[in-house]
């Protein structure tokens, strides 16, 4: 990585672009760029280095389902620019069907906790959108003492009194030209505002949408210990401390799993055949 405090946006040509983001393949029509948790750093740090708009999308067995069911929703997990398999039942589908690529969980908050890092190393500014007002506040102050370097520039809640004030937000935050914006709204909220203020940012921004990850950097909640996360249940620690997702899970693993047994590999996974071309930010 370069050590060059900040990143300059320059308008790229299609053949400089063209490899920045190598598609692995499509599961269900969701495309997938990484297989791990350090190949999906890489993959983001690859894009932004070459001056693009990044949206990251942590795909999960969850959101996967709402995509289908929602149709904006699937629209922006379809077009987002990096998309990386951070639930368990999404690496299980996609080690069943292929062999030649081995696929591990790329938990959502470490990509984001790599990211944080890679702005406090090189002072690139940071925006965070979300959470409860208090919630917010704590995860603050708990990142600036994990990273003494890093500069928030911009942080606000995640409650809207309006569409008027949430597109208010969104201009106060992108004013602040930030390098990484983080997005815990929830799904499909945070997903639906990156798509909508994505090409506002006018200076090459990533923008992950990170769920409930403020909780834990709050101390708020504690994430899955090791045990759990090396045997990729951390959604069971989840629904065992926090009983009300049982039946937000029951809606959802056992169709998704049930639609991975009954879909021939040849119908639900198409490999890529060659890289994904990305058009140039426009200046």
């Amino acid at each position: 990585m370069s050590s060059e405090p900040l990143i300059s946006h320059t308008k790229s040509s299609t053949s400089d672009t063209e490899n920045v983001t190598p598609l692995l393949c499509r599961l269900f029509g969701y495309p997938l760029h990484a297989s791990s948790a350090s190949n999906a750093l890489q993959v983001s740090l690859n894009r932004h280095q070459s001056g693009l708009n990044t949206h990251v999308v942590t795909l999960n067995p969850e959101m996967l389902m709402q995509g289908d069911a929602t149709p904006e929703l699937g629209e922006a997990l379809r077009s987002a620019d990096v998309v990386i398999p951070d639930g368990a039942g999404v690496v299980w589908a996609l080690n069943r069907y292929q062999t030649d690529t081995h696929y591990t969980r790329a938990p959502g908050i470490e990509l984001a906790e790599g990211l944080l890092d890679q702005c406090h190393q090189h002072q690139w500014p940071v925006a965070l959108i979300g959470a409860a007002p208090e919630v917010l506040e704590q995860t603050v102050s708990g990142l600036q003492k994990k990273f003494p370097r890093l500069n928030i520039v911009f942080h606000h809640h995640g409650f809207f009194d309006s569409p008027e004030h949430e597109a208010d937000v969104a201009q106060q935050c992108i004013k602040a030209q930030p390098q990484l914006v983080l997005v815990a709204l929830g799904v499909p909220k945070q997903e639906l505002w990156i798509r909508r203020h994505y090409d506002a940012f006018t200076k090459p921004t990533l923008l992950v949408g990170v769920g409930g990850s403020f909780d834990v950097w709050s101390g708020t909640k504690k994430r899955a210990p090791w045990l759990f996360r090396a045997l990729q249940c951390e959604w069971l620690y989840r629904i065992t401390s926090e009983p009300w997702r049982i039946q937000r899970v029951m809606k959802t693993l056992p169709a998704f799993a049930g639609r991975v047994l009954r879909t021939p590999a040849h119908t639900a996974l198409e490999k890529a055949r060659e890289k994904v071309r990305e058009k140039p930010q426009e200046i």
